[in-house]
């Protein structure tokens, strides 16, 4: 695979900046060319090299079994450290991610004079990016330097780049907190989510295009939070990690993988006390039928924050989801691929402990029906062969879903 001279253009207030992907073989649905959008307005902070593409580019040919050749310039810091984000990757997954050798045309530190010294942080509205932008307010973070300035907000991630209009009302009510706790939140766009969707599960890839959109705004940034969803004690192979984010930082650009030393519970507990969490916390997997800022309350995600809130006697103030938990709730649960085992017996152990029998009994009910679930879909892929598994999740989900694999 060749990674080519990105190219900058302007277009409806917005920039753009692609990079053609060339493949050695012809691979069915995947894109030419990987882009990311940004407002017109941070055109001049613009980073325009490879550094942006590189680990996106590097997993996609990963995937494909297929050399890497970058063409344009890149970071020697970030040069040397893809190396070993490759073979991080590789031990992780070796049927997903194939060793690859990784060749550079150009290898050169960005100078930039641009630097303004902020701090950006991504966030979707999620628990995890609340807990570490409230975290790095200036009220609670004394170090000057580490306070947040921007948050970063994409458009292509969780919600699809077809619902325009679910992006655009959910980056008004997000823009209007920003704006209230003086801060200034980026909305970008990409593609990124069509070189894994129905071939790679989104969580094992998301790390590398959501660090990537943030390089190309080093000049803005000089150092980036990604928030972390699994803390330090229960670390699993994943897209995004303390082990792996760090490796894709520049000299201009600092990654810091934020928020594993505390766990899911602790990070809604917390957030149960700021009352802004209360009509604007966001956490629903299927967008398709929640739509906006109104959760779904029926996804694996929305389960978990759920079952967290009504453990801590918080459900009923949070407005974006069902006001209760049935029993039918959790067996229902349990049907979701993307239930997490972990965090659930986090939650189960918490409910015996409060003494809610009921509850607890619910969740393993749950992850008994997963477990069975995960087992004849693990043995079905044994006997199934790739093609024939991405055609059928080509026919089952709709393109653009955040819930494909």
């Amino acid at each position: 695979m060749i990674l080519h001279i990105p190219i900058i253009s302007k277009q409806d207030g917005q920039v753009r900046v692609a990079a053609r992907l060339e493949t050695e073989s012809a691979i069915p649905n995947l894109p030419a060319e990987l882009w990311y959008q940004f407002p017109e307005r941070l055109g001049p902070n613009l980073s325009v090299r490879a550094d942006g593409f590189a680990a996106t580019a590097l997993l996609t040919a990963m995937y494909i079994g297929e050399d890497l050749d970058i063409r344009a310039a890149i970071s020697p810091k970030l040069a040397y450290n893809l190396l070993e984000y490759r073979s991080i990757f590789h031990a992780w997954f070796p049927k997903i991610y194939r060793m690859i050798d990784v060749r550079y045309e150009k290898v050169e530190a960005g100078r930039d004079d641009r630097r303004t010294g902020g701090v950006g942080t991504a966030f979707s509205g999620g628990v995890d990016s609340f807990f570490t932008l409230w975290t790095q307010l200036a009220q609670n973070q004394p170090i000057v330097e580490a306070r947040v300035t921007h948050g970063l907000f994409m458009h292509g991630f969780d919600v699809r780049l077809d619902e325009l209009d679910t992006f655009q009302a959910i980056t008004q009510k997000y823009e209007r907190l920003f704006n209230d706790l003086g801060l200034d939140l980026i909305s970008a766009s990409t593609n990124a989510h069509q070189f894994s969707e129905y071939r790679i599960d989104w969580s094992l890839f998301f790390g590398a295009p959501l660090i990537g959109a943030a390089t190309f705004l080093s000049p803005l940034f000089q150092k980036f939070y990604v928030p972390s969803w699994i803390p330090y004690n229960e670390q699993t192979p994943n897209g995004s990690s303390a082990l792996s984010d760090h490796l894709l930082s520049t000299e201009n650009l600092e990654i810091i993988h934020h928020g594993a030393s505390t766990n899911r519970f602790e990070k809604i507990s917390l957030l149960a006390q700021w009352p802004v969490t209360h009509e604007l916390l966001r956490v629903c997997a299927n967008q398709v039928k929640s739509g906006g800022l109104q959760n779904c309350s029926h996804c694996h995600k929305c389960y978990l924050t759920m079952a967290t809130l009504s453990l801590i006697g918080s459900l009923p103030a949070y407005t974006p989801f069902a006001r209760k938990l049935t029993f039918w709730n959790y067996l229902h649960w349990g049907t979701h691929t993307h239930m997490s085992l972990p965090l659930t017996k986090d939650i189960r152990r918490r409910a015996l402990k409060s003494g809610r029998i009921g509850m607890a009994l619910g969740l393993t009910l749950a992850m008994a029906i997963n477990v069975v679930l995960k087992a004849a879909i693990a043995l079905l892929k044994v006997f199934l062969p790739q093609t024939l598994l991405y055609r059928f999740k080509l026919r089952l989900y709709k393109s653009g879903s955040n819930e494909t694999g």
